[in-house]
């Protein structure tokens, strides 16, 4: 749909183009034609083959254009521009949090078997490139050498504990299938930054796809169980600094299974494993796998995936980690080895963000997949993203003097209602407080209460951040999780009453609202001497939380950049 909506824009731009230009034109508001196409007589055209085009005037009649308001449009143009428009408006923030960012992208062998979903893939990645997204781009062989192979000696050849041995045969079937592989994406984004708009040529853009035997060096992985692996290799080191001065001049970096040692031996390694050394080594904010269309779905209450298949929208790293853990029992339910390939990349997954990565997706090779999860709210894919939350916990009894001595300042200065010593103390009890620690010292607080019996409204109050770590996104990061658990609790509609911090809550989805949007068991404890402002946020999924996690995350990391 993206691309579709995108290929409308370019054409209505082209077409806006050429009427300026007095070349191809629309009808005028009196429904009459350019003059160019009045004054061509049809069956002169169609009587006299091979003959000269007649002269024309490139002019319009001037005496009959005048100066209107109201024009109306046709219903199905005035939707589509409304669809586009909103599509617009709605992705203008990711366009914005994902320039200039890198991402490592890996496609699975399956997808290049798919002429089709290939070359939308390929639209896909030059769209991202064309919105600023530096890429580095991977693509699996596996299951062409493994043809190849077969088609030439009759068997693909050992395995070991999941790595192929690399025999000299075997080497030169990945190095034919590596070679194949670059021709194609080279051509395929070519012809995809043409169909994307650019009419004059690939230099339009100027973008040129770059690989080498420079970028990632590789070793030996050795014998194996008693087995010597052959030219099977690790990758040894990935040269960042040269790849991202590909990246900053404008190119895209694609990278294969082959490295290289500096003896000049050549190595067979997987592109997984490459993808989750690039993507740390690069600084990168993604790392995505697009996997060959399977994808991980919640089981219903009768221990079977649901017969709608709702994918996974988010996973938490440690929640990834719990995933693996059992990885064992899950292999066993699928002989079909299915499982394994997806939990395989969700292992890379949680490799690459424990060496740094933010974030990491798992998309299936659907039509637009890749757009939709990078710029759409709901996503078309599975976000693993890095635990942001440590330190947080539920504040405990020992916690009150901490407690105090963060809050008072801000009760004498009249921004918080002042809370008793017993008080506080007796919804710490409750387990209404939490807080975020660093070294078990609270540095930070807030509170999170129900406010109806059924559970679907909370309120956020006393949210303190000691004055010594504000403006590290540590408001953000406690908000953030106290929404999660609101969401996980069934809240739907979260509130917070400031007379002073308004602002704050605002920037972060908050609307002001009026008193009678409280339940009414909170309107009669409202403090009418200090007349706080009401404020409510809609809560909806983990996924909203996730992507505002991306933002602020951003946002920190900008501030960091401009105070060094």
């Amino acid at each position: 749909m993206w691309r579709h909506c995108l290929a409308l824009i370019l054409m209505r731009l082209r077409l806006c183009a050429a009427i300026v230009r007095g070349g191809i034109g629309r009808r005028t508001m009196h429904g009459a034609l350019p003059t160019c196409f009045a004054s061509v007589n049809e069956d002169t055209m169609t009587s006299s083959f091979g003959a000269p085009l007649p002269p024309v005037e490139m002019a319009i009649d001037a005496g009959r254009v005048e100066v209107a308001t109201g024009i109306l449009e046709g219903s199905r143009e005035a939707a589509a521009a409304a669809s586009v428009v909103q599509l617009l408006r709605g992705s203008a923030p990711y366009v914005d949090l994902h320039r200039d960012s890198t991402m490592v992208v890996h496609l699975c062998s399956e997808v290049l078997d798919k002429e089709e979903t290939f070359q939308g893939l390929m639209d896909d990645l030059a769209t991202l490139h064309v919105l600023g997204v530096k890429l580095v781009i991977l693509t699996s062989v596996r299951l062409q050498v493994n043809r190849r192979l077969h088609t030439e000696q009759g068997k693909v050849g050992k395995r070991v504990r999941g790595l192929r041995v690399t025999g000299a045969l075997e080497l030169a079937a990945v190095q034919v299938e590596c070679g194949l592989a670059r021709s194609r994406v080279e051509a395929a984004l070519s012809r995809a930054l043409r169909s994307g708009g650019a009419s004059h040529g690939r230099s339009t853009i100027g973008v040129d796809v770059i690989g080498g035997n420079g970028f990632v060096s590789g070793q030996p992985v050795g014998v194996v169980d008693g087995i010597d692996t052959g030219f099977t290799g690790v990758a040894r080191l990935v040269d960042a600094a040269k790849i991202s001065r590909h990246l900053d001049a404008g190119e895209i970096v694609l990278l294969s299974a082959l490295a290289y040692s500096p003896s000049g031996e050549t190595f067979n390694v997987r592109t997984e494993e490459i993808a989750a050394r690039a993507a740390p080594a690069l600084l990168a904010s993604k790392i995505i796998f697009v996997t060959e269309g399977h994808e991980l779905a919640w089981r219903d209450a009768n221990d079977t995936v649901t017969p709608l298949g709702r994918r996974v929208a988010s996973l938490r790293l440690d929640d990834a980690r719990k995933l693996l853990d059992r990885r064992e029992e899950l292999d066993s339910e699928d002989p079909s080895g299915i499982t394994a390939q997806i939990l395989d990349l969700t292992n890379w997954c949680v490799t690459a963000l424990e060496q740094g990565v933010t974030r990491a997706h798992l998309i299936a090779p659907t039509d637009g997949a890749l757009l939709r999860e990078l710029y759409t709210r709901d996503g078309a894919g599975t976000l693993i993203s890095r635990d942001i939350y440590e330190g947080i916990r539920s504040a405990t009894g020992s916690d009150v003097d901490s407690l105090v001595s963060l809050i008072a300042p801000l009760e004498a200065d009249g921004t918080l209602l002042e809370r008793p010593r017993p008080k506080l103390l007796d919804e710490i009890n409750r387990g209404c407080f939490y807080i975020l620690a660093r070294d078990d010292l609270p540095i930070a607080c807030a509170s999170l209460k129900r406010l109806d019996a059924a559970g679907t409204r909370a309120e956020l109050g006393c949210l303190v951040v000691s004055r010594k770590y504000r403006r590290l996104s540590k408001g953000d990061a406690l908000l953030s999780y106290l929404e999660r658990v609101a969401i996980a609790s069934g809240v739907q509609e979260l509130f917070a009453l400031s007379t002073k911090t308004m602002q704050w809550f605002v920037e972060r989805g908050f609307d002001q609202v009026s008193l009678d949007s409280l339940p009414q068991e909170r309107q009669d404890v409202y403090d009418k001497s200090r007349r706080p402002k009401v404020y409510r946020k809609i809560l909806k999924a983990d996924r909203d939380v996730d992507v505002e996690d991306a933002f602020w995350t951003r946002r920190h990391a900008e501030d960091e950049n401009k105070r060094l």
